[in-house]
């Protein structure tokens, strides 16, 4: 079996009615392991082309589970110090789950740590795992070892093929197929599962998977508004003055795909300072004279926005100058357009939350000096 190798606030709506982007273009399924070690647990295959060697050869496969924490009724803590060159990965003496991994085998691949108390032994001391990562598929997604696998090794992808018919795009949470299959590559071998524009049974259903060949030929498409991060805000409340505020600015792109996409997308930029700063004059296009609620960004352009984040004296209680008050702002990109309901938010396409960005606000108050 194949295995994988591991003041203004309120609700934030979503940038994107968009489908969701499973595997990049021209890639297929990374981090699966191509060939694994056998019974004696050593690797005895060399990795070709960009595949991954995943333990070194004529060895066992490093790092691998030595000691878990108690597996119930235990006291939850962990008792087992390592030994060798295994690795504690929770400090002895803490708090651990039931069954987390507290120690692994190492860079060696062999056990050296007996388990203590009730954390149990996942590898005998002195052993290394059979039928583990050997050879991984590189980023290409194509298994470029050949055969034959050494020793006893266990191939688990076939030589010269990706992974088969995997999900490349998924609906998305408005529930409508929204991306042609082969619209990076039109030779490609893409399987449209659901039609364009058609209803999905639920947000995970696959709208294009990878055909025969296991590689992606096609791109997720739908509104796709990214937010440039902002740099911390610094902000100071000056000696006598009753309030310190900031005008920050953030880019925003459109950079949407595909040949239905519309020549601009209309938008506005939602702020959430919930508990802190309040924010104010938001603007979705400085460049044009007065607030604006709303702009269009053209299809590969941007837009500058703009907002003024303030601080009352009596919302912070600075002791240092060197110590600020601190904050977090959350700046969101939404598509602005009478198709797309607010209060059904979507993930973004390729990167989740591509569409918003976080700043740090921190403030001191010169009042308080």
């Amino acid at each position: 079996m194949r295995k994988v190798f591991s003041a203004l606030c309120g609700v934030l709506a979503a940038a994107a009615w968009a489908d969701q982007q499973r595997l990049a273009p021209g890639t297929g399924s990374q981090g699966i392991v191509e060939v694994t070690t056998g019974a004696n647990g050593l690797c005895e295959t060399s990795a070709a082309g960009d595949d991954f060697q995943l333990a070194p050869v004529g060895a066992p496969a490093p790092h691998r589970p030595a000691v878990e924490c108690d597996g119930g009724g235990g006291n939850d803590v962990v008792d087992t110090a390592a030994s060798g060159d295994d690795v504690q990965l929770v400090a002895l003496g803490a708090p651990c789950a039931n069954g987390q991994l507290i120690v692994d085998t190492g860079p060696d691949g062999i056990a050296n740590t007996t388990a203590a108390a009730d954390d149990v032994q996942v590898q005998g001391v002195g052993t290394s795992p059979a039928n583990a990562p050997c050879v991984g598929v590189g980023p290409n997604g194509i298994a470029d070892t050949p055969d034959p696998v050494g020793g006893d090794d266990t191939r688990n992808q076939a030589f010269g093929t990706g992974d088969a018919n995997a999900a490349v795009i998924r609906c998305g949470d408005n529930l409508i197929a929204d991306t042609a299959a082969n619209n990076v590559n039109p030779a490609g071998d893409d399987v449209q599962v659901v039609a364009e524009g058609a209803p999905c049974a639920n947000a995970s259903s696959v709208v294009v998977h990878a055909g025969p060949n296991g590689i992606a030929e096609t791109r997720a498409e739908g509104p796709d508004l990214v937010v440039k991060s902002a740099r911390t805000v610094k902000l100071t409340i000056p000696a006598r003055k009753p309030r310190g505020s900031k005008r920050v600015k953030v880019v925003v792109s459109n950079v949407e795909f595909g040949a239905n996409a519309p020549a601009a997308r209309n938008y506005r930029l939602e702020l959430d300072a919930t508990g802190c700063a309040s924010v104010t004059r938001v603007d979705a296009d400085s460049k044009t004279p007065g607030l604006q609620a709303v702009a269009s960004i053209p299809k590969g352009g941007t837009m500058t926005a703009t907002f003024d984040v303030a601080y009352e004296l009596d919302q912070v209680n600075s002791v240092s100058s060197r110590i600020p008050e601190r904050c977090f702002v959350e700046a969101t990109a939404v598509v602005d357009e009478p198709a797309f309901d607010e209060n059904n938010p979507d993930d973004d396409r390729t990167t989740e939350n591509n569409n918003r960005t976080q700043m740090a606000v921190e403030v001191v108050d010169k009042n308080d000096l």
